[in-house]
């Protein structure tokens, strides 16, 4: 048994009454939470700093580890995807892909990280979250903005579905983005995760040209598909924002919003009232498009409020709390606390592994963490467990 005491514990959700003492097994499974009173027989650990459970990554690109330092920098969220698209065409070798996968999953569990809400478009990373240390729910993502297409796209991402099941591992099914996806194709997946009891994720309001595209405004995403050399004369834009286009199908489901870079105090409030999370990924941001989400209007929505992290093609590490800490310098807007639950039980309820994972649970080992938090800047001093 351990008996595990801090300067402060955060639960998940809120700080434990000081002096506060874990106890675990030898299985490092949580026991019971007591008084330090109620344990004065027994020998306390005792750590100079903040006790967090282990975080949660929600959204990651882990099958893009190999193009690590390969995409030039704030060019803009279309020329990034082109810049994407050229780097898997070339031939890149399997070990590479696979290796370099490892090591960013690796640094992940390093850096703290237990659970990680993962994009997969193909198999190569299953292998590695089957052996991983970390708990992943793989979204397996869909693309395709002709309505037309939508049953044929639909099934081929069943087939990875169950390849991803066949090595044991849990996923969804989910669109890539509004500006890449039909809302027809949008409505079916969000039906079946629905029927499914899975969380859904999209990328959301990333660029400002995502917003001309749906109000008809010249914009970039011409560049996009003449490249790809797809016919997209068929798109009639709906003359709204892309949020307010697909966000009728997704009702009664946990579904994460993820970067909201562009997005506006009424996309939020109209998307926090179908309880969806929006997912902060500001090293992205700012790698992407050089600009950063108003953090102001998420101020009544802290509890919908989850971190990731994106892929290393878009981003230097994998590490939550340089996120966390990016926003924290670049607004007062949330407290420790609220970052905190950000970085731990938020991201584990949007990913419907909160029974398991995001906050301290009894008779579970969710991680533990050691942080430090000093001149506004949070850092892990070590992983305890």
């Amino acid at each position: 048994m351990r008996f595990l005491k801090a300067n402060k514990i955060f639960n998940g959700n809120f700080f434990l009454p000081d002096n506060s003492v874990l106890v675990l097994n030898e299985q490092n499974n949580l026991i019971e939470i007591l008084p330090e009173s109620k344990v004065s027989n027994q020998t306390v650990e005792f750590f100079e700093g903040i006790i967090t459970p282990g975080f949660v990554n929600a959204h990651c690109h882990l099958e893009l580890s190999y193009l690590a330092n390969k995409i030039p920098v704030k060019t803009g969220l279309v020329n990034f995807i082109i810049n994407i698209i050229k780097q898997r065409q070339q031939e890149y070798k399997k070990e590479q892909i696979i290796e370099s996968a490892f090591n960013a999953d690796l640094e992940m569990w390093q850096n703290g990280i237990v659970v990680v809400g993962d994009i997969s478009n193909n198999e190569d990373s299953f292998k590695i979250k089957q052996n991983s240390k970390i708990k992943y729910h793989t979204f397996i993502e869909v693309i395709g903005l002709n309505p037309n297409n939508k049953s044929k796209i639909f099934d081929n991402a069943l087939l990875l579905s169950n390849q991803l099941r066949e090595f044991k591992l849990n996923g969804s099914i989910v669109p890539h983005a509004p500006y890449s996806t039909s809302l027809d194709l949008i409505q079916l997946i969000a039906n079946y995760n629905r029927e499914n009891n899975l969380p859904l994720s999209i990328h959301n309001q990333e660029t400002e040209e995502e917003k001309k595209f749906f109000y008809g405004i010249q914009n970039d995403f011409k560049k996009l598909y003449e490249f790809i050399k797809v016919d997209i004369s068929f798109f009639k834009a709906p003359n709204c924002s892309s949020l307010s286009a697909y966000l009728p199908y997704i009702n009664n489901q946990k579904a994460i919003l993820v970067h909201n870079t562009f997005s506006e105090q009424a996309d939020i409030h109209e998307a926090a009232a179908k309880n969806c999370f929006f997912c902060l990924c500001p090293n992205a941001n700012l790698f992407i498009e050089n600009k950063l989400p108003d953090y102001s209007i998420f101020k009544s929505y802290t509890n919908n409020l989850c971190l990731g992290t994106d892929s290393l093609a878009s981003n230097y590490k994998l590490d939550l709390l340089s996120e966390a800490n990016l926003i924290l310098k670049h607004t007062h807007t949330f407290s420790l606390e609220n970052m905190l639950q950000m970085l731990t039980f938020n991201g584990a309820l949007a990913l419907n592994l909160h029974d398991s994972f995001g906050q301290l649970l009894i008779n579970k080992n969710t991680g533990l963490n050691l942080i430090s938090f000093i001149d506004s800047e949070i850092k892990l001093i070590k992983k305890i467990i």
